[in-house]
């Protein structure tokens, strides 16, 4: 990196700021991506990303109705978050019950092995995050994380932060 090249250059425009930041988008994840033990990486290769979305928002929730998983996931129809449902059962990542106040609804929640694959993927995203991060000072960290949360806004509604509820 040339002097001219440092982030505080005011020769960069807005849009190579912008190009930057999406080219560091990829080599970001294929870092975290490599922090994941194989044989962990092997159980979630099946899972596409509408899974694991539903698969957290039914972890942030202890359990969702169809319609609920519908008004979540974006842009899906009651049907579509059935048949997600469906195939996450299939893969034995959550269960179908009865809701206990109206027998006519079927809540899904995280099955034991739903709830062990999200937190040990947890654990292993962390540890990456921490080893990407570890040539930050604290300080800098915290810059981040404000300058992250105020280009994100405002967290959604749907639950506890977090990748997964404890």
């Amino acid at each position: 990196m040339t002097p001219s090249d440092s982030p505080n250059s005011p020769g960069r425009s807005r849009a190579e700021l912008i190009d930057e930041f999406l080219e560091l988008q990829p080599r970001m994840r294929r870092r975290l991506t490599r922090v994941i033990p194989s044989d962990l990486h092997a159980e979630m290769g099946a899972w596409t990303v509408q899974q694991m979305q539903a698969l957290h928002v039914i972890a942030r929730r202890s359990g969702v109705t169809m319609g609920e998983l519908a008004g979540c996931l974006e842009a899906a129809s009651l049907s579509s978050a059935t048949q997600m449902a469906d195939r996450l059962v299939k893969l034995g990542l959550v269960e179908r019950m009865s809701d206990p106040g109206d027998r006519r609804l079927v809540r899904v929640a995280l099955s034991a092995r739903g709830r062990d694959l999200l937190r040990r993927r947890e654990a292993a995203w962390r540890e990456g995050m921490g080893k990407a991060l570890e040539a930050l000072t604290d300080d800098e960290c915290a810059t981040l994380v404000r300058l992250l949360e105020r280009a994100v806004g405002p967290s959604p509604s749907e639950g506890t932060p977090g990748w997964l509820a404890s």
